[in-house]
């Protein structure tokens, strides 16, 4: 039988690809539950034992998380989004980068985070055109980071094969991967003939690199598909934890307008 990540993966996929993949989530899942019994006889799978990522990063003391994700949608145009959170969870101290754009343009999405001694920092827009806001307080920075994990947000592993280990971020992790069998049901339950807009998912990966502790210290999807127009859509993702114990947080250059500006 399927595992319910699989079917969870393959919602996700579908939800946050909506814009180039077209609709059809929920038929889609549909297809791919009464298809569960297709995945059946595939390869023998041992997912990892994940940790509790928060309580083992509070312990750490500090990391830092990147998220990157690119995806072309069926006008051809290339959209990208890129999250930055450097935490030092003892010292109080984050600071979050945002940055986004569309065929290599950036857009008005860009913005920096900064949160040190109580105080929240934020400055936004091009250049020409900064603004900064500063309030009292701080933020999530665990929260948000850990928020971009997939491996934790849906928590069941079954569906993942062991690849064997290999380095990553000066750490001995053991690679996972979603198996040739799941892969092929999320090809077959992501295609809703019929539906306007819809499109097949030709091709679906996922990988994640799990520590010895428990940690996925990194993950990447990507998917690719074609609508029913003949268009070819695609997105990837790719999400890192490294500088687990060793990350620290400095002042950005800005730190001082942003104190001018807000008299903070």
């Amino acid at each position: 039988m399927t595992s319910s990540r699989v079917l969870t993966l393959l919602f996700v996929v579908l939800t946050v690809t909506a814009g180039c993949l077209g609709g059809g989530a929920a038929e889609a899942v549909a297809e791919a539950e009464e298809a569960s019994g297709a995945a059946a006889g595939g390869p023998a799978e041992d997912g990892p034992a994940l940790t509790d990522p928060e309580a083992a990063l509070r312990e750490a003391g500090s990391f830092t998380v990147t998220w990157r994700y690119a995806g072309v949608d069926a006008s051809g145009t290339r959209s990208e989004v890129r999250y930055e959170y450097y935490a030092d969870l003892n010292a109080g101290r984050s600071l979050t980068v945002t940055s986004s754009s569309r065929d290599g343009v950036s857009d008005a999405g860009s913005s920096e985070q900064f949160v040190a001694d109580g105080v929240t920092y934020v400055r936004a827009g091009p250049a020409t055109a900064t603004t900064y806001v500063a309030y009292e307080g701080g933020s999530d920075a665990l929260g948000s980071a850990l928020a971009h994990s997939q491996a934790r947000t849906y928590g069941a592993t079954d569906g993942l094969v062991d690849r064997g280990t290999e380095r990553f971020d000066g750490v001995t992790v053991t690679r996972y991967e979603l198996s040739g069998a799941d892969s092929a049901l999320i090809r077959a339950g992501s295609t809703t003939a019929g539906s306007p807009g819809a499109a097949e998912v030709t091709d679906f990966r996922y990988v994640v690199l799990v520590d010895a502790d428990g940690l996925a210290r990194y993950e990447s999807w990507s998917v690719a598909g074609r609508t029913a127009e003949g268009e070819a859509v695609s997105g990837e993702w790719e999400y890192t934890l490294a500088g687990v114990g060793s990350t620290t947080v400095e002042d950005p250059e800005w730190l001082a307008a942003a104190r001018t500006a807000t008299g903070r």
